[in-house]
């Protein structure tokens, strides 16, 4: 407790920037090691929650080879190196043969659709299941909606360009993973960071040069996005990238935005969409962290080292290598979040 309270105190050590409005700076407790590829590879987390806390799993594209998933103190639980993968998100409770497995996926530029990944929720097993093509140019964000109405599971994958989001629902036809295009939510630029809530029904998709919208994540729900964020206004600093969901209660909580131009995060209020504050991750027990492409949230008490829950982000620039992920206890996060801001 005394790391996380030293931390807090951080809250009041607000980081100029001449590009945005000033952010709180908080620091990363561990990290993972580089991916295989080079350059620019690392690209999008997703945290996998398993019945024991501690045996949770993160994932984390490597868009010139596959995945990697990792323990929670960073180390690599499994690689799986089936093609260009680039946006990832994970669900629970994928009805497979009579027997019940929880599901990953990725938007997949090597077969143009979506990879999936079948976790066995008891040996945490990750096996591929193949890919499924979609009708878009270039797959590139990417994330997974569980229907609050009726439990059914969709699938959103944006085609780079014109950043169209296209819908699909996701099935099982006893052999193979299945996808049904339902709808599609035009944007008119390069999109690619989604995330969607699944108390609420509500999708938001990141346009990477333009700003951050929302709109319903029903297939019947009209396809007219509305503005909530605009980047270049001090809060967002192009490129809007990665988007994560921190809940609170029944329909409250919090978007975290990839503010990637100036190695920040952009917070807004899920309930009203105001903006409420930005951090960034500096030097500490790991290296700073900079131009973060996905990152994801959860909340779940994760066991000895992320009992309040975790952030993990991706890092462009990693000091001993290729680029890699980043774990942030969630507490440091929170303290930023219970805390009034100023962010003039």
């Amino acid at each position: 407790m005394k790391r996380i309270a030293a931390i807090a105190t951080l809250v009041t050590g607000l980081a100029a920037c001449s590009q945005g409005l000033r952010a709180v700076e908080i620091e990363a407790q561990l990290e993972t090691a580089s991916v295989a590829g080079t350059g620019d590879a690392a690209d999008d987390p997703a945290v996998w929650v398993a019945a024991n806390p501690s045996d949770s799993l993160v994932f984390g594209t490597d868009k010139d080879n596959g995945i990697y998933v990792y323990t929670m103190d960073g180390a690599e639980h499994a690689y799986l190196p089936e093609g260009r993968l680039n946006n990832v998100d994970v669900r629970h409770g994928f009805a497979l043969n009579g027997r019940t497995v929880d599901i990953a996926a990725a938007s997949d530029r090597s077969n143009i659709g979506i990879a999936f990944f079948f976790i066995d929720p008891d040996s945490r097993a990750v096996t591929y299941a193949g890919a499924v093509p979609v009708d878009v140019t270039e797959p590139y964000g990417f994330c997974l909606y569980r229907s609050p109405r009726d439990n059914s599971l969709y699938a959103f994958v944006s085609d780079k360009e014109p950043g169209t989001f296209v819908q699909s629902r996701v099935g099982w036809d006893g052999a193979a993973v299945t996808l049904e295009e339902v709808r599609r939510i035009p944007l008119g630029t390069i999109a690619e960071g989604c995330v969607a809530d699944d108390r609420t029904g509500q999708l938001y998709m990141n346009e990477e040069t333009v700003g951050v919208w929302t709109v319903g994540a029903e297939p019947t729900d009209p396809a007219v996005p509305q503005q909530i964020a605009v980047t270049g206004d001090g809060e967002i600093t192009a490129d809007a990238e990665g988007a994560a969901l921190l809940p609170r209660g029944e329909t409250g909580g919090w978007l975290v935005v990839s503010s990637q131009g100036d190695n920040a995060y952009a917070v807004y209020d899920l309930e009203t969409h105001a903006f409420v504050t930005r951090f960034r991750i500096a030097d500490g027990a790991t290296d700073a962290v900079t131009h973060t492409d996905g990152l994801d949230i959860s909340v779940a008490n994760l066991g000895a080292h992320f009992p309040g829950g975790i952030l993990v982000v991706q890092d462009d620039e990693n000091d001993t290598g290729g680029q890699n992920f980043k774990f942030v206890d969630l507490r440091s996060v929170m303290a930023i979040l219970d805390t009034p801001q100023d962010a003039e």
